[in-house]
């Protein structure tokens, strides 16, 4: 008598089925089942202990993939620094994750004609001072430096100010009901890193270039008119060029389209990492700021939204992915 034994699952589909389909429903003698005889059953039973053997092997390698919340993003708490600079931390492992469904900004102009990212992966940690989100999406392109062509690779968390269900609309929130947003821009991590080596965009864009003479240099008096004629944005106050934070992450307030402004309070820390496609950014922040930002209060419900930049794909602006309203609940520790 034979028996046909289907072939060992894989690692993927270890990780994408729910209940894989034991291995010794496939090979009764490993349970003193006897099908065969003689010779056939002694070389059966040495064949079943060599597969229960890589079966075990193969499971120990295949790794589970995390666990998966749909409904919400489940903040689990956690004792401790938490990894607020780290997005490769194993800690994240903790954390369920909610994978959110992004639509193109269709709402307003500039409107998003052209889709980008379409899923980011939310995980959220908590210490019961401070939260920490992870968020990843897949990025077939690195953009860091604004360049002709390319902007920079952004992503943001909104939450609303006020707690409660009554929400406000999640395209930037509307008058009378302000939103907080977190936003992380990788252009700003890099001008961080390389400031520490002693560099600037100028040379990270043009290292071959050599600078012979600055005219504000033979008239100082000059610079501060010079500055306004060509870095009109900052000379305009604009909140997403003067930044009063060396931190990669600005915390922004708005009450609908063309209202977003800095926040009173920059405390928010983050830092991503972009690496076999895939970006991966850790952003953190107190869960209590100050006024005119959102509190957030353990075992108390709210709702997030996101919101990303593809550089490769020239979103900037109201050009982006962006989610609808998604609840977060932070866990009291057990």
């Amino acid at each position: 008598m034979t028996r046909v034994m289907r072939p060992f699952f894989t690692c993927a589909e270890h990780r994408d089925t729910e209940a894989p389909r034991p291995i010794w429903e496939d090979m009764p003698l490993c349970l003193g089942v006897s099908v065969v005889r003689g010779r056939a059953r002694r070389a059966t039973r040495r064949l079943c202990i060599a597969s229960l053997a890589f079966a075990v092997v193969i499971t120990g390698a295949c790794r589970r993939g995390p666990a998966i919340d749909t409904i919400q993003i489940a903040a689990v708490a956690a004792s401790g620094a938490l990894p607020t600079d780290d997005p490769l931390s194993a800690l994240w492992d903790r954390a369920p994750e909610h994978p959110a469904a992004l639509l193109v900004q269709d709402i307003v102009e500039p409107k998003l004609l052209q889709p980008g990212v379409t899923r980011v992966d939310v995980r959220a940690l908590h210490n019961g001072e401070w939260i920490a989100f992870r968020l990843g999406w897949a990025d077939a392109t690195r953009s860091m430096l604004a360049q002709s062509g390319v902007t920079s690779d952004s992503v943001a968390i909104q939450f609303p100010v006020q707690a409660g269900s009554q929400v406000p609309d999640p395209a930037m929130g509307e008058v009378g009901k302000a939103v907080h947003l977190l936003y992380w821009k990788a252009l700003w991590q890099d001008d961080a890193e390389r400031a520490v080596r002693g560099q600037d965009r100028v040379s990270a864009l043009y290292p071959n270039a050599a600078i012979d003479h600055y005219p504000f240099l033979a008239n100082p008096a000059a610079k501060e008119e010079m500055a306004r004629r060509y870095a009109p944005a900052d000379a305009a106050g604009n909140p997403i060029t003067r930044r009063a934070s060396t931190s990669p992450v600005q915390e922004l307030v708005a009450e609908g389209y063309g209202t977003t402004t800095a926040a009173a309070t920059q405390k928010a820390l983050g830092r991503g990492v972009w690496r076999d496609g895939r970006w991966l950014v850790a952003i953190a922040r107190p869960l209590e700021e100050g006024d005119g930002v959102a509190r957030l209060t353990v075992g108390q419900r709210t709702f997030v939204a996101v919101a990303v930049w593809d550089g490769a794909l020239r979103q900037a602006g109201a050009r982006k992915m962006r989610s609808v309203w998604i609840p977060l609940v932070l866990h009291a520790a057990r």
